[in-house]
């Protein structure tokens, strides 16, 4: 594998958080490797979350949910329902984009696979996942504590013949899809795009997991990989990829950057957008939605510069009901001050924003304004109209 630097040019009249800004004409650039290929070992976990009670799956695979429902075996079918109860329901957590974040640390091509890791985590989950950004020790107690009920669930496909059956049903047209995007996606080079932004040197290396049961959703594992919708068109395959690698682009334990967001919060505007968006879409706090936003800006800049973009006004007036007011109004501060242009290390250039007043509550509002018009924007606060 290629390791390539991405040499960065710092402009001497440049702000303090531009000291990692667009690379030097003719300089040596990452060139992004593109790896694509399917697993039914993560499309059986993306399965339990679905057959669980995932509600925005439910419309996606209701004919699958309703046969393994009447065919699982009862202890089989009480473990899916124990998982999406302890998961989604309790810890407010994706069942499936959980399962395979935690499971992306071991090898995750066949149904064998996921059941291994699943019988015995701490030698094949547990050292790769320590070593990433994830780790948590309460959260992987937690994890290992429900292991033996994953280790039924997946028991119980196996029983029902999900090998089979993936083989025969899902595994052609998948591999249809493999060699689709594969072919639509090694013509963009983002990687470069998204260290010019973030500031630091990124592996070449992007990988597409290819499955079935993974819609509405675009998921984030491990590394720089995600798991992708075989029919998703190439457009779409690229916009997960600009927009997951991103995540987080700035600290989330910071506390100084939480306490600069700290109006922001307590805003009723704001409030409204973490409590009364559909909790069904995630992001169900106000560091997830700023992540979210954050991450979503960044995604917007690459896609249009690489020309695979969305309109950024009808996007944010629409993905996920409209909730994504602060991706809006940060993208606009971005290109207010060339960021996009300029690139450097996006977390220094955020906390200088905020200790510049750029998301006052009002400026929040204001900005986002101008990317997607005010009766977006005053869809949410305490004067909101009722559904």
């Amino acid at each position: 594998m290629r390791n390539l630097c991405v040499a960065l040019a710092v402009a001497a009249s440049a702000p303090a958080w531009a000291d990692a800004s667009a690379s030097d004409e003719g300089a040596e650039t990452q060139v992004t490797e593109w790896v694509v290929g399917p697993a039914a070992g993560m499309d059986a976990l993306l399965l339990i979350g679905a057959v669980g009670g995932d509600v925005l799956q439910s419309t996606y695979f209701s004919e699958t949910i309703s046969f393994l429902r009447s065919n699982l075996s009862d202890e089989g079918l009480a473990a899916i329902d124990e998982i999406d109860r302890a998961f989604r329901q309790e810890r407010e957590q994706l069942t499936g984009p959980t399962l395979a974040l935690i499971f992306s640390a071991g090898p995750v091509a066949t149904l064998d696979d996921v059941l291994a890791s699943a019988a015995d985590p701490d030698a094949r989950i547990r050292p790769f996942l320590q070593e990433t950004r994830y780790w948590d020790e309460d959260r992987y107690a937690f994890a290992v504590s429900m292991m033996p009920t994953i280790h039924t669930a997946l028991m119980a496909l196996q029983e029902v013949g999900y090998d089979r059956w993936y083989a025969q049903t899902n595994l052609p047209p998948i591999l249809e899809g493999v060699e689709r995007i594969n072919a639509a996606v090694v013509l963009f080079d983002i990687i470069p795009e998204q260290a010019r932004l973030l500031g630091r040197e990124l592996d070449p290396t992007i990988e597409i997991v290819v499955v079935r049961f993974t819609q509405p959703y675009g998921i984030r594992i491990l590394g720089q990989r995600f798991v992708a919708f075989y029919e998703w068109e190439a457009d779409i395959q690229l916009r997960v990829a600009a927009h997951e690698i991103f995540h987080p682009p700035f600290d989330l334990d910071d506390l100084s950057t939480l306490v600069l967001l700290s109006d922001l919060q307590a805003d009723p505007w704001m409030v409204s957008i973490v409590e009364d968006h559909d909790p069904a879409f995630g992001y169900n706090s106000f560091e997830g939605v700023v992540n979210e936003g954050a991450t979503q800006a960044l995604d917007q800049i690459v896609a249009t510069r690489l020309g695979f973009a969305r309109d950024p006004a009808e996007r944010w007036r629409h993905a996920d009901g409209g909730m994504h007011m602060f991706a809006a109004a940060l993208y606009h501060a971005m290109l207010e001050e060339g960021f996009d242009e300029t690139g450097g290390v996006f977390e220094d250039w955020f906390k200088s924003a905020l200790e510049r007043g750029m998301f006052s509550p009002d400026e929040t509002q204001r900005r986002a304004a101008e990317i997607v018009g005010w009766d977006a924007v005053n869809q949410w606060g305490p004067d909101r109209s009722s559904d």
